[in-house]
């Protein structure tokens, strides 16, 4: 059995929500997790950005943001490499050495511009605990590339048809890594 699951989908086709409804069982059961997740930030309605939250301490930094003037540009938003890296370079390692499990949301185009992020990422998928990854669809080369490729991962795909499903799955198969550790 691996270590690594990776829910992977279209965008908006529940990935998140997937990942969400599986830590907060977990955790209500009595199970820590850690690492980071990447939630939108919406102004009047509108989506303007992205946060990073550290999922143990609750550390929130601004990811990328449609007003912002520097950093990398993906569609219409401007990264925060910086927030990236701070948040990464504490998350990760704590995840790895204080909790059942980490989450990773998302391993995508915004985040990989972080070098701190990809080595805290690759030294996360390599270490003994479980980690659940949502991560980017269409990507297939590069960093995202190489994650997909991995041996050592199990990815499932959130469609209509398995949405539903698709939380009870991650729960057994994670509860089962956590035992085994």
């Amino acid at each position: 059995m691996t270590n690594n699951i990776l829910v992977t989908g279209p965008p908006r086709s529940g990935k998140t929500t997937v990942i969400q409804s599986v830590v907060e069982t977990l955790t209500a059961d009595g199970y820590d997790a850690g690492g980071i997740y990447c939630p939108e930030r919406r102004e009047a309605g509108e989506r303007v950005g992205f946060n990073i939250i550290d999922v143990e301490t609750g550390e929130t930094r601004i990811l990328a943001h449609v007003d912002r003037d520097d950093g990398p540009s993906v569609g219409k938003y401007r990264v925060n490499v910086d927030a990236v890296d701070a948040v990464c370079a504490t998350a990760f390692p704590r995840a790895i050495e204080e909790t059942d499990f980490v989450v990773i949301d998302e391993i995508a185009p915004m985040e990989v511009y972080s070098d701190e992020c990809v080595t805290q990422v690759r030294r996360t998928l390599n270490a003994d605990i479980p980690v659940l990854a949502a991560i980017h669809y269409g990507s297939t080369a590069g960093f995202i590339g190489d994650v997909k490729g991995r041996g050592d991962v199990d990815q499932f795909e959130v469609t209509t048809d398995t949405r539903e499903d698709l939380p009870a799955r991650l729960i057994e198969l994670l509860r089962q890594q956590i035992q085994l550790q």
